[in-house]
């Protein structure tokens, strides 16, 4: 396995300092002018639509900070061993789902205190996977933000070779898997966020991930009446509205919900398979080889 990583943040706390000394509106702008460069070479690698997509995540993480707030968190993440502990959750992953192919580099920035979405409901680390070259980690030092490091790492790192196996790329506004040219679907998404977090839950036993069980009975039924119209849906912003939330009719988390059992169910049914064998099954044989194929 060729994953390093990178510790972005500490490159963020070098733009941080020089930008100190000015109004504070003209020092957010320096770090975020820097910012763009310095992710835009990380990223130069890759096809310039996922590039922009890879900026502009780092951008909107990070917000719009106060200089003062973000330089005691990246001290905090720098004390904490951000990097160290993201290496160590790396090469427990790769013990359990060994991929000596897969080259990637694991991206470490800063976020954003006023972002609750990072210091609450993902315990200070978001993860998200560009391709099976990049994987990029936001970080806030939370209460037990560390621990949920290592397990984002561990989430994203099954992410990359999953898409090492089925490659996709952008067309059209979709994702496509470059093999068959068919858009990812809304089972495709679920279900490989499904295989990632129980492929963490088993680097990470502890680990008790609240998005992969956010449904009572009565939303379960009432949820899964929806999603299961939707399985072959791949307009990528009603796939998202699926897995997290609408703030309306979806209920927070539904679809990462639904993914997690399909993959439990499928495992149950199958108990010889491992989690870490799930990567390189197809979302529709999960699917199909679960107690969902005939459940309305």
């Amino acid at each position: 396995m060729a994953v390093s990583v990178v510790p972005a943040y500490r490159v963020v706390a070098t733009l941080v300092r020089r930008a100190t000394p000015l109004p504070a509106d003209e020092a957010i702008d320096a770090v975020e002018s820097g910012l763009r460069e310095y992710v835009r070479s990380l990223l130069s690698t890759l096809h310039p639509s996922i590039m922009g997509i890879g900026e502009r995540s780092a951008i909107a993480q990070i917000g719009d900070p106060d200089m003062e707030s973000l330089l005691e968190a990246l001290v905090a993440i720098e004390q904490g061993g951000a990097r160290s502990v993201a290496t160590d959750a790396l090469e427990a992953a790769s013990r359990t789902l060994s991929r000596p192919d897969l080259k990637s580099r694991v991206l470490l920035f800063p976020g954003d205190a006023e972002s609750r979405v990072l210091s609450e409901q993902m315990n200070g680390a978001l993860g998200f996977s560009l391709g099976a070259q990049m994987m990029m980690v936001t970080v806030w030092p939370v209460d037990g933000w560390r621990e949920w490091l290592g397990y984002t790492v561990a989430h994203e790192y099954a992410h990359l070779v999953r898409n090492l196996l089925f490659p996709r790329g952008l067309s059209g506004g979709k994702f496509v898997y470059m093999k068959t040219s068919l858009p990812e679907t809304l089972l495709d998404a679920m279900v490989i966020e499904g295989i990632a977090d129980r492929f963490a839950q088993g680097v990470y036993p502890d680990a008790e991930p609240r998005w992969v069980d956010a449904l009572d009975d009565d939303a379960s039924h009432r949820m899964w009446r929806r999603v299961r119209r939707k399985l072959a849906v791949s307009d990528p912003q009603e796939i998202r509205r699926m897995l997290f939330r609408d703030n309306d009719r979806i209920v927070r988390w539904t679809g990462y919900t639904f993914g997690y059992r399909i993959v439990e169910s499928y495992l149950e049914a199958n108990p010889g398979l491992q989690p870490a064998q799930l990567v390189s099954v197809p979302a529709s044989t999960m699917l199909a080889g679960s107690k969902f194929a005939n459940d309305s």
